[in-house]
């Protein structure tokens, strides 16, 4: 499917997220702890700087443009709202130590990216034109990785 130019961003990293989804489901799956726990931190690590403001990017501008014509684009925002705060609770478990959760963060975590783009991206694109998307992804700016060097 083709994507509007506007969405590509996002959908460049709803990519990244299934990636990483996929790698938490399989990790979990074979239970070395190890493992899970490495898998966790870099998820601490990560999730501030590149998820945590993809969520935010989300939230503040497609889900807004979304939400205001209500209906059920309205309801289908309020869902992915409520699943970005569920991966911010596994997160903040994650951060404390608690790694019980990447199997469950992997599942959601799929789970939502493809409502987003199976469900919610098209939405967008039947009813939005090329500038409002374009104004409510303006803020959106793709992750680049960090540096060896942490810079």
């Amino acid at each position: 499917m083709k994507r509007r130019p506007e969405l590509i961003p996002l959908s460049k990293e709803h990519h990244e997220s299934l990636v990483l989804a996929k790698k938490c489901q399989h990790i979990a799956a074979a239970g070395k702890h190890g493992d899970i726990e490495l898998l966790c931190q870099q998820i601490v690590h990560t999730f501030p700087g590149k998820w945590e403001q993809h969520f935010r990017s989300e939230e503040t501008g497609i889900f807004s443009l979304a939400e205001a014509c209500g209906g059920e684009m309205a309801i289908l925002c309020g869902q992915l709202r409520q699943e970005h705060d569920r991966l911010r609770e596994i997160h903040r478990a994650m951060k404390g130590g608690d790694c019980s959760g990447l199997n469950a963060f992997g599942e959601l975590l799929q789970t939502h990216t493809r409502k987003e783009e199976r469900e919610l991206f098209p939405l967008l694109e039947a009813s939005f034109s090329d500038e409002q998307l374009r104004l409510a992804t303006a803020k959106h700016r793709p992750q680049r990785p960090a540096s060896p060097s942490g810079k």
